[in-house]
């Protein structure tokens, strides 16, 4: 819909090498399973290599984790694993434990998606209450989980909704098509439920019929580079201080 192709990052087949080739005591330091360190060395990811032009998001204000990049980042020193526990998982679990749980997205200020590989549900913390009280696609039920210490060091995810791995980004995707989540430009996205003083209160109705002018949400129908292009002249005349002045190139 919006993401520059380049920005979508593919492993090897073996699978991506700043993990496959990382120090076993600097993977130890994550605390997770075995399965949780497979997982990330298959993943396709939103490439965040910290230049600020490039950075994409993948929901509303949020980035997701570019986990061959942050793996890297330990090996060279530049962060430590602690760091990336809060800012991925909010938890500062103890390195020996072995969680297999891993976050998704990365960042203070960050929607929390929190991956459990063990029983295939992602948990959406702070999951806007339009979406959690009415979700096109039901989460799961964890009320009869026996595990009930399995939540003891982040007490917050037996709060937060979860869905089935599929569900969750089947769910993400229905934001968009309904244009609830609406990208400003090639590497912002909004939402709907962000508040918005009066002279704002026009951009989102404008940038849904946008949207909807150029064939979304029809894939063979939407001409996505005429789209942008036409969301940011109408951004850049009418919301001057909204619009993202970044290209893609």
């Amino acid at each position: 819909m919006y993401l520059p192709e380049r920005n979508i990052i593919v492993p090897p087949e073996a699978g991506w090498p700043s993990i496959i080739n990382a120090d076993q005591s600097i993977l130890n330091g994550l605390g997770k399973t075995p399965e949780v360190i497979a997982l990330l060395t298959r993943l396709h990811y939103i490439k965040q290599d910290g230049d600020s032009n490039n950075r994409s998001h993948g929901a509303p204000e949020c980035f997701f984790a570019d986990w061959q990049s942050l793996v890297q980042g330990l090996t060279e020193g530049k962060t430590n694993a602690g760091e990336l526990k809060i800012i991925t998982e909010n938890t500062d679990m103890d390195e020996e434990d072995s969680s297999p749980t891993i976050g998704l997205t990365i960042g203070a200020d960050n929607p929390l998606f929190v991956l459990d590989t063990s029983l295939g549900i992602i948990h959406w913390s702070d999951c806007p209450g339009q979406i959690k009280d009415n979700p096109v696609i039901e989460p799961v039920d964890l009320e009869d989980d026996s595990s009930e210490d399995r939540y003891r060091e982040d007490d917050w995810r037996s709060d937060a909704p979860a869905w089935a791995i599929p569900d969750f980004f089947e769910l993400l995707k229905e934001q968009f098509r309904q244009l609830v989540f609406i990208p400003i430009s090639p590497y912002t996205v909004t939402s709907v439920f962000v508040q918005r003083s009066q002279e704002l209160e026009g951009m989102v109705p404008m940038l849904q019929e946008i949207y909807r002018e150029h064939g979304w949400p029809d894939i063979e129908q939407y001409r996505k580079r005429e789209c942008l292009e036409a969301v940011q002249r109408a951004l850049e005349e009418r919301y001057p201080d909204e619009a993202d002045f970044r290209r893609s190139g």
